[in-house]
């Protein structure tokens, strides 16, 4: 043998032992991509899970008073009217669920919104409106 032939041969194992390792790291980065990949989906499903319980838990919340989230809003007037034990203001009823409904607090026009679920209640007979004398509005109670 030759000393080229033995520094060819020596270089050639070399470079076949790198493409091995180069081969077995691609190998290994191809299945923590695969893994990665999994982890990331099963997060997002997860995500998504944890959501849905969160909203199911807000709207069966049941406060002590007995007020529920999932109720129509025209149950929820009605409550509202009971517990004050009193005739109210419409203004006077959202102030009380504004405080109680995250939606209706952030509702850009809170009187216009609510103004339907309180002729919903009247049609439904399930509340009362009477106008005071020498006063704005009309005060609503339950039936």
């Amino acid at each position: 043998m030759q000393p080229s032939e033995v520094n060819t041969s020596s270089e050639g194992y070399k470079v076949e032992r790198l493409k091995r390792q180069l081969k077995r790291r691609d190998e290994e980065i191809e299945a923590l991509r695969r893994k990665v990949f999994d982890l990331t989906t099963q997060l997002d499903s997860l995500k998504i899970e944890n959501e849905e319980l969160i909203q199911s838990f807000a709207s069966n919340e049941t406060s002590n008073d007995g007020y529920r989230k999932d109720w129509t809003w025209v149950r929820k007037i009605v409550f509202v009217l009971a517990a004050a034990g009193k005739p109210l203001r419409s203004p006077e009823i959202i102030e009380e669920l504004a405080k109680r409904e995250e939606h209706l607090r952030n509702h850009w026009n809170q009187a216009q919104y609510f103004s339907a679920f309180l002729n919903k209640a009247l049609k439904e007979e399930r509340i009362t409106r009477e106008k005071r004398r020498g006063e704005r509005g009309y005060y609503y109670s339950v039936n």
